[in-house]
């Protein structure tokens, strides 16, 4: 059968977690192995629609995104899988709050799922949707492949399986309100729209209990696919006991990955290869070998090349597609990791963009690697004591007068190489060493606006390193004052100026370049879009006030929170930084009382 193959389309993943316009998040809940600073501000502002594929996103951008979605969202990854930035922003500390780790320990299992429930509110009935893929929550982008269910309303069908990944994406998200047998049955209920020429058949999320089995398959089909990056004997000889009626089973891989599994890779008659993921130089990352009778572990904090998942079989007119974040080992579809795979019933036009993936890649010949033997990635001793370092890890911050304190409550979570050093930090200061056997390090004093759970890590050994962050409960916790501190530290009165003028005229990234990922304050440039008040920072007249409240009375009752909820903030650094703007941000926010009692504004 010629099928001609038309690559699928091209999708932002932030598209999906992006509201239509006059919608509103209320509840989200994203998954992933591993997750860096930017894409997680990325999924952020995407979700309160501030993304832009041009920028990192402003300061001003992300404090909104802070206080909209705070206690509505939540990021769950395995831990030890935050990665570090070369330059790590200042403003990564108030992260900390929508991250929960899963405390897998690598050598035998880990946290793999790669999904986002979202639910929006707006003028209309509630919409959800379910994304399930292969992509990571991670900058560097990869050859990807995802899908996106959409929720409510009277069309489409309710789908067996969605309940589970409610439940578990609820538990380890640990939201307060949200309980996951409500959330599993609301979402239970609900008739689920898939995509054009799919129909959805089953979707499994595995518990990570290794109880599992292999996919069944029939014993005879039409044409056999496997795609997926890191591949394991087991997974590919199961695979090949199903025949295909023209002799070629098709793999598409890396090189690398092919090569080393040449004696088994040999039972697919058609071989395909496309570039293998880079790497950051700080974390490697590579595959890490396990015992000889066990399954690769795979460590995904990707780059570049090829990521997609994807098990397909055509036969007759039948056409199957799994998809998800299982690649093609025992380990993650016998269970051993949490993963989600989605049995879909396909049409041909979804199958054409399979063969143009395929198209994209080059073929490599079996028989250069025939006389190999199957051979496991030789373990890299810094991998091996990350993961004992994050299986290890019960680590809190105790809050008191001293200051901060990271405690660790069982034995230190050294590497059991001797060699190999440790060392760990707030991600807003500097690295110190750990020393053997203590379980305490004293932070000291910490400015309100540097305070974080987030710790960074270290172990090096011979001029080489790894570096990461993990999460250490503070005890009591940071409160929203901890992130208002953060932002007008970085903001200035001049910037906090600016954020309230583009909030009264409209303009959503009003003012100058100021990159959340920047520690300094924007230059003084001042924007030509703005009222004329703001460009010599004089403040607001009341005519203007009322101006801005007849224009847009939802865009001035963001201004009214914003400025209720960071004015005690730029105040309180505006005595030290800037005496002479002190005394007239206090005759503003008099102006500002006045008007707003006068007009009722909204809560």
């Amino acid at each position: 059968m010629k099928i001609t193959s038309t690559p699928w389309p091209s999708q932002s993943y932030l598209k999906a977690l992006r509201p239509e316009p006059g919608a509103g998040v209320e509840l989200a809940l994203l998954a992933a192995y591993s997750a860096d600073p930017v894409a997680i501000v990325a999924a952020l502002l995407a979700l309160v629609a501030r993304d832009n594929d041009d920028t990192d996103g402003s300061r001003r951008d992300l404090a909104d995104a802070i206080e909209t979605l705070r206690g509505k969202a939540r990021i769950v990854v395995q831990r030890g899988r935050l990665a570090k930035m070369r330059h790590t922003p200042r403003l990564t500390g108030v992260l900390d709050q929508f991250l929960r780790e899963v405390p897998f320990d690598e050598r035998e299992g880990s946290w793999h799922p790669k999904a986002a429930l979202i639910r929006f509110g707006g003028v209309k009935a509630s919409e959800w949707r379910l994304w399930i893929g292969s992509r990571n929550l991670t900058a560097p982008e990869n050859q990807d492949v995802g899908l996106v269910l959409v929720g409510g309303g009277r069309q489409g069908r309710v789908i067996p399986g969605v309940e589970g990944i409610a439940h578990a994406l609820a538990v380890q998200a640990d939201l307060p309100g949200v309980r996951p047998d409500h959330l599993a049955a609301e979402v239970a209920a609900l008739r689920w729209r898939a995509p054009a020429g799919t129909r959805i058949d089953s979707i499994f999320m595995a518990k990570g209990d290794g109880r599992s089995k292999l996919p069944p398959l029939p014993r005879r089909v039409d044409a056999l696919t496997v795609v997926s990056p890191f591949i394991d004997a087991t997974f590919l000889n199961h695979v090949a006991k199903t025949e295909v009626a023209d002799g070629r089973r098709i793999l598409l891989s890396t090189t690398r990955e092919i090569e080393r599994l040449a004696a088994t890779t040999a039972r697919f008659g058609a071989l395909y290869a496309l570039d293998a993921p880079d790497y950051p130089s700080s974390d490697p990352g590579s595959p890490v070998a396990e015992t000889a009778d066990a399954a690769l572990l795979e460590t995904e904090t990707l780059n570049t090349g090829l990521h997609a998942k994807l098990l397909h079989f055509r036969m007759g007119t039948k056409r199957k597609l799994w998809l998800g974040s299982a690649n093609a080992t025992a380990r993650a579809w016998t269970g051993r990791n949490v993963e989600i795979i989605v049995e879909t019933s396909i049409t041909e036009t979804i199958e054409a963009g399979l063969l143009a993936l395929l198209g994209s890649a080059r073929t490599v010949d079996p028989t250069a690697h025939e006389k190999l033997v199957d051979v496991a990635l030789e373990a890299d001793a810094l991998d091996v004591a990350r993961s004992q370092v994050a299986s290890a890890w019960q680590a809190g911050i105790r809050v008191d007068d001293t200051g901060l304190t990271l405690v660790h409550t069982a034995a230190t979570p050294h590497p059991h190489d001797l060699t190999i050093h440790l060392e760990v930090g707030l991600i807003t200061g500097d690295f110190a060493p750990w020393p053997r056997g203590q379980q305490e390090i004293a932070f000291g004093q910490v400015p309100r606006d540097q305070q974080t759970e987030l710790i960074q890590l270290a172990v090096s050994k011979d001029g080489l390193r790894r570096e990461w962050m993990q999460r250490a409960p503070a005890e009591p916790p940071f409160g929203p004052d901890r992130d208002r501190a953060a932002f007008v530290r970085l903001l200035g009165v001049r910037g906090f100026l600016l954020w309230i003028a583009g909030l009264l005229v409209g303009i959503a990234n009003a003012g100058d370049d100021d990159s959340w990922t920047l520690d300094e304050l924007p230059p003084a440039r001042p924007p030509s879009t703005l009222p004329a008040w703001r460009l010599d920072q004089a403040l607001p007249t009341l005519e203007e006030i009322l101006g801005a409240w007849a224009r847009d009375r939802d865009g001035f009752d963001r201004a009214d929170r914003r400025i209720r909820d960071y004015l005690p903030a730029v105040l309180e650094q505006a005595v030290v930084d800037d005496p002479a703007g002190h005394a007239q941000l206090e005759a503003f926010e008099e102006l500002w009382t006045m008007v707003r009692h006068g007009l009722g504004t909204r809560r």
